[in-house]
């Protein structure tokens, strides 16, 4: 306060004195003594006014120059202010950038931090760090001009996909270039991908003639990236990353960059956020306590971001999901694959404990399940809804969707064991120009999972797949209504029931005659269309049927059933002749070798049992039940030898 009073109390004396010597010249102007010259006045009037003014003047101008002191430290303020405002809106759209790219949200953040310690460490000057701080930013903010298909895709780019994807550093450049920043940010951004051995893009430079701001960035975002896991590949330990990073030191990269950057890593860690660290792969997961990292240097961290950009990456995860979808779902009328594609498909947009796929059947007006998955499958494949019965029934009857309903309307009649653990369900139509032709239902054991934004999600599903289910469900209706399969030629289902009623009511018309059915099944089918393709996978199915069908006499009927099922109808043969052509299809199968492709051959193993008339049932549907009954009893006894009922008795012990 002392000090205070004295700086206010200065100017007040000044002015005094300035005050008093006025007036001391207005007296002497007005009252000159007689004995003063008159040519000595003027002067001394002129004095005292000087005097005035020395004593005046410093203190007006010391005035002006404290406001203008003012005036700039408020300016001063506000361009710090909006530079970092800027900052903060160039790093948001860059992380939404690198969300469309499906990228982890603390990319950027990560990059900066180590391309601004390393530069510090390779004394690049004032310029060059603010080029680092914002080109770890925008780097990538070319990537708008390059598809997401590519940004995304899961499996190698072609050379045609390569090109576009090399685009986006001469986009990017161009885009900086018009920002006009006052340091190199475009040498940067337009430069990164540039090769130390001179094969980089977009300008091939070579060495040292690279900038080294882009030499910078170039080793940096390499290491984060592989560090992290994208749609295309998973995550690098620190130590594949760095192993990975030397061994393209001198080729890809500046090696006193490189070798920089690899001593110091550490040190560079310690400045990152907990949050954006565990976005990277770790070896143990106790390294990323002895980082002990602090708060990021400009005082947020990623939680404070992540809301935002993680429903920017769900989106992009959604839209990708349907792409694919939609590029392959047309690929195959089997209705058993378009199903299960459009399962496996739709995990990856809205989750779900078990999904259950149903199609109307016009003659009975019920709708059945033709596909489940997850949870509770066996219970929810052998289990229809009429229409309008339960929230399955209400969405195929009034072809709209249902979600936050009790899932108990859903599950009249199901097992306690069932129905105490689902606790939330979610159902859309499946819809075509004459209405809803069946729903996908999802059920969860998590109460309250599912909202109207997943009911959108599905019903989008929905939409897509509807054209193809509707197709494969006709193809398959179509398939059926016929009497021979159309892939190996053999009678189908439907023929082999109407000939097995045939041999019935000639059993039942003649005391004493038998006739025993043969239910064939091939084991681990599903494996040979994953490796080879459904292509291969049926090629090798009409080759197996071929080698069953020589074991069989000429009055034996073998047909298609379903999938990689076969039936035989054995007219004349009792349960043990019945064993014995098993057995022996199974030795001729398995001794066969299957050409798949050119020098890939494989081995087939098959698991058989026996329906007997009149001990196994006496209608077709008893027998076709007992005999695919004891197939499954032989498959499950062959990969489980030990544990196996000993009161099952397997086709083996017919050997």
């Amino acid at each position: 306060m002392a000090s205070t009073k004295q700086f206010s109390a200065a100017p007040l004396f000044c002015l005094l004195v300035a005050a008093a010597l006025l007036a001391s010249l207005l007296g002497l102007l007005l009252n000159a003594p007689a004995g003063l010259p008159a040519r000595e006045v003027p002067a001394l009037a002129a004095g005292s006014l000087a005097l005035i003014l020395l004593l005046y003047l410093p203190l007006r101008h010391k005035g002006v120059v404290e406001k203008a002191r003012r005036e700039v430290e408020e300016r001063l303020s506000l361009a710090e202010s909006a530079a970092e405002l800027n900052l903060r809106a160039v790093e948001s759209l860059a992380i939404a950038i690198d969300a469309k790219a499906q990228t982890t949200h603390g990319h950027v953040r990560r990059t900066q931090t180590y391309a601004l310690g390393l530069g510090r460490l390779l004394n690049v000057g004032a310029k060059e760090l603010e080029a680092l701080k914002a080109g770890a930013l925008l780097h990538d903010v070319g990537n708008l001009a390059v598809p997401e298909y590519i940004l995304n895709k899961p499996g190698r780019l072609s050379p045609a996909e390569f090109e576009k994807m090399k685009v986006h550093a001469t986009v990017g450049g161009d885009i900086v270039s018009r920002v006009g920043f006052p340091y190199p940010v475009e040498d940067v951004v337009r430069f990164h991908h540039e090769r130390w051995d001179g094969t980089g893009y977009p300008a091939g430079l070579k060495g040292e003639r690279i900038p080294l701001v882009a030499r910078v960035i170039a080793a940096v975002d390499f290491y984060d990236s592989t560090r992290c896991d994208r749609p295309y590949r998973a995550g690098m330990t620190r130590e594949q990353s760095l192993a990975l990073l030397r061994s393209k030191a001198g080729k890809s990269f500046d090696p006193v960059v490189v070798e920089m950057f690899v001593k110091h890593v550490d040190e560079f860690d310690a400045h990152i956020s907990p949050a954006d660290l565990s976005e990277q792969v770790w070896s143990q997961a106790a390294e990323v306590a002895e980082a002990s990292p602090t708060a990021a240097p400009d005082g947020h961290t990623s939680g404070e971001w992540s809301d935002g950009f993680r429903s920017i990456a769900r989106a992009q995860r959604e839209v990708a999901a349907l792409h694919e979808l939609t590029q392959v779902i047309g690929a195959s009328l089997n209705l058993q694959d378009t199903v299960a594609l459009v399962a496996a498909r739709l995990r990856e947009i809205v989750p779900f404990d078990a999904c259950v796929i149903y199609a109307l059947d016009d003659r009975t007006g019920r709708t059945e399940p033709v596909y489940a998955a997850g949870e509770w499958s066996e219970f929810f494949s052998a289990r229809g809804v009429a229409a309008g019965e339960g929230i399955t029934g209400w969405v195929v009857a009034n072809a709209r969707g249902m979600c936050r309903t009790p899932p108990e309307l859903e599950l009249a009649g199901a097992p306690a064991e069932v129905a105490s653990q689902v606790r939330d369900c979610v159902s859309a139509p499946l819809v075509r120009e004459d209405g809803a032709f069946g729903a996908v239902t999802l059920f969860s054991k998590k109460a309250g999972a599912y909202t109207a934004e997943h009911l959108r999600l599905l019903d989008s599903v929905c939409l897509h797949t509807s054209g193809a289910l509707n197709n494969a469900l006709a193809h398959e209706r179509t398939r059926e209504s016929a009497l021979t399969d159309q892939l190996t030629g053999l009678p189908n289902a439907r023929a082999l029931h109407l000939m097995l009623e045939h041999r019935l009511a000639e059993c039942r018309r003649y005391e004493g005659e038998v006739v025993s059915v043969l239910s064939i099944d091939v084991d681990d089918f599903h494996l040979v269309n994953e490796q080879f393709g459904h292509g291969v996978g049926d090629r090798l199915l009409a080759s197996v049927s071929a080698v069953v069908k020589g074991q069989l006499r000429q009055m034996d009927m073998l047909a298609r059933f379903s999938g990689d099922e076969f039936l035989a109808v054995l007219p004349g043969a009792d349960g043990r002749v019945a064993a014995l052509v098993a057995e022996r299809v199974r030795h001729a199968v398995e001794a066969e070798v299957f050409n798949v492709k050119t020098g890939r051959n494989v081995q087939v193993r098959v698991s058989a049992g026996v329906g007997s008339y009149p001990a196994g049932g006496e209608t077709a549907d008893e027998l076709l039940q007992a005999a695919t009954l004891d197939m499954r009893r032989d498959k499950q006894a062959r990969k489980n030898p030990a544990t196996s009922s000993a009161a099952v008795v397997s086709i083996d012990a017919y050997r």
